[in-house]
């Protein structure tokens, strides 16, 4: 698995469970900048991205600094993804 698939996955995710145009998901800081942003909604795109890569998250990076972020959240995705490759 490629780190580009995990971090097209996320923004997919994000952006249909948020109801956004997936470019409006990395052209902010924070996710917390997109409409309908909530903790109820992190928790669903959790699930989801879990789901879509076949991966559990650690329990242990499940706070604020990697769910409110883009980039947290691949960087988490990533690393529980079994032979990720960090190339494109």
């Amino acid at each position: 698995m490629e780190t580009q698939h995990v971090r097209q996955t996320v923004i997919d995710v994000v952006a249909e469970v948020l109801v956004v145009d997936p470019a409006a998901v990395p052209a902010v800081r924070a996710l917390t900048e997109l409409p309908a942003f909530t903790s109820f909604n992190i928790a669903d795109i959790i699930q989801r991205v879990e789901e879509a890569l076949s991966v559990e998250v650690d329990a242990a990076d499940l706070i604020p600094e990697n769910l409110h972020r883009l980039e947290g959240l691949c960087e988490i995705f990533a690393r529980s993804a079994p032979g990720i490759s960090r190339g494109a």
